[in-house]
């Protein structure tokens, strides 16, 4: 058998059960968007409609919002070791399209993968600072959320399923408190144990300890580890343009978000209510994926739409919505990610100690 084939046979069964596992949660999803009757293409006539200017103006803003979202990342990264921003730019779009393909949020680990190196930087820190901005994100992405539901209440009374869905719409707000809380509580935890580390260990230790005290003692090595992500909180140098950028990173999404609005027909949706799009958003970008994010994105934007459009503007206009939405943040993901990629490529090239640490 050549070598190619044995390879790729290698590989198959290497990845058998996530490849199996991938297949199951994009048919999945596909069946539970059928059996809602949400649409993955908007209905005809639906995309005629669409300003084309104000698309474009959208996918401007979603490209602010993302470069925005990798370029904060050095901030992040600087306490523990310094990267230009042209190398946070790049590894950060190769990171996030591998995130976006790869199924069950796997693509998580390229950065600590790319960016280790022996002696210098360990995968388990810059772990740390991933675990940290989703961590933020949460925190961040949550109380634009909540705001947004106080400053644009949902109609009343509200539907008692999303499409043809049993689930009640009223599910999507308590979801987000209860996110937001869980985020804020994995933030103060994090801080705790970077602040009072040993005291934070020892309790640790000694409450797992009680299951098994190896369990206790790993799991408290992996919490100390990671949290040294959170070093930039204790020097504003790098705290405050770190949050300066993470509000540039949400405001340009929400206000892409209420531009796309308008651009397929939907002029009622206001920014408050834009931002609650974004919120229940991101709580479908935080579950596990499947490749693509395919379903988690289109079920979040359906279930939020339906807190402010009658049920035939979701399917109609809203589908619309969605259908721009998602090709157009895969474009912008998977091109930054080519681009990052390319650019990794040639600067390794030129640099010999770089090109060792890909």
């Amino acid at each position: 058998m050549p070598m190619n084939q044995r390879n790729s046979a290698s590989f198959a069964r290497r990845h058998a059960k996530a490849l199996a596992a991938s297949v199951a949660l994009t048919v999945g999803f596909g069946w539970v968007m059928r059996k809602g009757a949400l649409p993955l293409f908007p209905p005809e006539g639906a995309l005629a409609r669409v300003d084309a200017q104000l698309t474009i103006v959208f996918v401007l803003l979603m490209l602010v919002s993302m470069l925005s979202k990798y370029g904060r990342y050095y901030f992040l990264i600087a306490p523990i070791t310094p990267l230009s921003l042209r190398r946070v730019l790049s590894i950060s779009g190769v990171a996030m399209a591998l995130v976006t393909l790869l199924p069950f949020r796997l693509g998580e680990f390229a950065r600590p993968a790319m960016l280790r190196e022996r002696g210098k930087v360990s995968g388990w820190a810059v772990t740390g600072t991933v675990g940290a901005e989703r961590i933020i994100d949460g925190v961040a992405f949550g109380l634009t959320l909540l705001l947004g539901l106080l400053f644009a209440p949902p109609i009343s009374p509200l539907p008692d399923r999303i499409g043809d869905l049993p689930v009640p719409a009223a599910l999507v707000p308590r979801a987000a408190v209860l996110a937001t809380l869980g985020f804020t509580a994995a933030l103060i935890v994090m801080g705790i144990f970077y602040r009072w580390r040993e005291t934070a260990r020892r309790l640790t230790e000694k409450t797992l300890g009680k299951i098994s005290p190896r369990f206790g003692s790993r799991i408290a090595d992996i919490i100390s580890y990671m949290s040294d992500g959170f070093k930039f909180l204790t020097n504003p140098r790098y705290t405050i343009p770190y949050l300066l950028v993470t509000a540039v990173c949400v405001v340009s999404h929400v206000w892409a978000i209420l531009v796309l609005a308008r651009a397929v027909g939907i002029p009622t949706l206001t920014f408050a209510q834009s931002a609650v799009v974004v919120g229940v958003l991101a709580l479908g970008f935080a579950l596990p994926n499947a490749p693509g994010f395919f379903g988690a994105v289109q079920l979040a934007l359906y279930a939020s739409l339906v807190l402010y459009l009658v049920p035939s503007q979701v399917t109609d206009a809203g589908a619309a919505l969605v259908f721009i939405f998602y090709l157009s943040y895969i474009g912008i993901v998977l091109g930054l990610g080519v681009l990052g990629l390319l650019v990794e490529y040639f600067a390794g090239s030129n640099d010999p100690s770089q090109a060792r640490s890909l």
